[in-house]
């Protein structure tokens, strides 16, 4: 039986990330304390960067929050591609936008995280082979002026919200 995608759905779920892009980046920007250029190629591997200061980051947007799952999803290629990266001293994250805040990932190389071929079911995607980041090693972004307006480096959750 010949598999047929939602494309409606896969619009929406493209429009909700790159209008999502736009606000996280600078949320980034903030956290990580560094200036960040957007890749213009829908294609490529990552979303943003910094070349002098040898930062990769690639975002994803969720509309769960960070307790739903165990695990959080990065495709294969793109954690291979980070690891890659890691060895000609690029720091790479990979950001997490949740319903309950802005989530980060910094790749270490001496992790190894289980893979799945999964998809997305509603909207009746192929599979893909993805890596399973388990949630325990996010932390919770906090943005620079709440830290100093309220002391709290990395406890207390921002909670971005939107419609």
């Amino acid at each position: 039986m010949k598999r047929v995608v939602n494309t409606k759905m896969k619009q929406m779920d493209l429009k909700y990330g790159n209008n999502n892009q736009a606000i996280a980046k600078e949320l980034i920007e903030d956290w990580l304390d560094v200036p960040l250029k957007e890749y213009k190629d829908k294609w490529s591997t990552f979303d943003f960067y910094n070349n002098s200061l040898k930062i990769l980051v690639e975002l994803k947007s969720r509309r769960n929050d960070s307790k739903k799952y165990e695990t959080q999803l990065i495709g294969k290629n793109k954690w291979d591609k980070a690891r890659l990266k890691l060895k000609e001293g690029y720091k790479v994250y990979f950001f997490y936008l949740l319903t309950d805040g802005l989530w980060c990932y910094e790749v270490n190389a001496n992790h190894e995280f289980q893979t799945s071929l999964l998809g997305n079911y509603a909207r009746n995607d192929k599979t893909s082979e993805l890596v399973l980041i388990p949630s325990i090693y996010l932390q919770k972004t906090i943005p620079k002026q709440l830290q100093e307006e309220t002391g709290i480096k990395k406890v207390e959750p921002y909670i971005m919200k939107w419609t």
